[in-house]
């Protein structure tokens, strides 16, 4: 598949440089265009000190309160649209009026929207290719617009770190379970992996046998695909399957990480724990790409 829309939601509660660089980043090397949507929650229903409070429709409001909110909502969604202006163009990325029309490749826009983080940001994803969004790490709430976007649209999403550090395309590090999801993340992966000075498979299981086939196999799909790439099976050890494809990637500084996400049931993830969990709540260094 080829990436040529990439979706950045921008929560208005949340730091967004990672996402912002991350998402620019990709879009610079796979010449796609890249939309930020800045997302404010709707005014909360609160009294402010000296605020009059008046019953309209059956709904109490405070009406200093609420246009203070809009005023700050207002001045928060400026200072993140000239964050992202000036971010595309230190990148050499155009950005595009309000009245163009996106379908260019290798350029940005900007679009507001309120309400529900979670809704609005997976309702659009679905009209994109990818999703660049950010872990736990960075804020405990965005996890769910990563996990949902997964789940309810299919499409892939790239976990963002707070600071990136590294080259997306620098060298590339599949975590491979032969899972139908695992599947799923190589095939949206295969552009940045085209471009990547190296790729490896790297399986975790306690004996080397149970991968060779199926290592095998991905090997072979991926020269179809012009792709060169090395493979090995590392024993988990006394570590969780999470941490020890962190500390792997850690180790061989992966520049990104590929991994097929929920291949259990999400609910056993919830209640027992999970690869893909632990890395929502744990990618803080480098980009991991999920696919379900």
């Amino acid at each position: 598949m080829s990436i040529k829309r990439i979706l950045v939601p921008l929560p208005g509660s949340a730091g967004h440089t990672g996402q912002i660089e991350t998402a620019l980043f990709a879009a610079k090397t796979l010449g796609a265009h890249v939309q930020a949507l800045f997302i404010s929650e709707p005014p909360p229903v609160t009294h402010a000190p000296g605020g009059l409070t008046v019953t309209e429709m059956g709904r109490t409001v405070t009406v200093p309160s609420i246009n203070w909110h809009a005023e700050e909502q207002e001045r928060t969604a400026r200072n993140a649209r000239q964050v992202f202006a000036l971010a595309c163009a230190g990148v050499g990325i155009p950005m595009l009026s309000a009245n163009d029309e996106p379908g260019s490749p290798l350029a940005a826009s900007w679009r507001k929207a309120e309400g529900s983080y979670v809704e609005i940001a997976v309702q659009r994803a679905a009209a994109f290719d990818l999703m660049v969004a950010a872990s736990a790490t960075v804020m405990e709430s965005l996890m769910a617009i990563a996990e949902q976007s997964l789940l309810r649209t299919r499409r892939p999403v790239l976990l963002a770190p707070a600071r990136p550090q590294s080259d997306l395309t620098d060298s590339v590090m599949i975590a491979w379970d032969e899972s139908p999801e695992c599947w799923h993340a190589v095939s949206a992966a295969i552009p940045f992996m085209q471009l990547a000075k190296s790729v490896q498979i790297i399986s975790v299981d306690r004996d080397a046998s149970n991968r060779q086939a199926s290592q095998a196999e991905v090997l072979a799909y991926l020269r179809c695909h012009g792709i060169a790439a090395t493979a090995r099976v590392v024993a988990p050890e006394l570590r969780s399957v999470g941490d020890t494809l962190l500390a792997v990637g850690a180790e061989h500084e992966a520049g990104l990480l590929i991994m097929g996400a929920y291949s259990h049931s999400r609910l056993r993830e919830m209640l027992l724990g999970g690869a893909t969990r632990h890395i929502l709540k744990n990618a803080s260094v480098r980009p991991v790409l999920l696919a379900h």
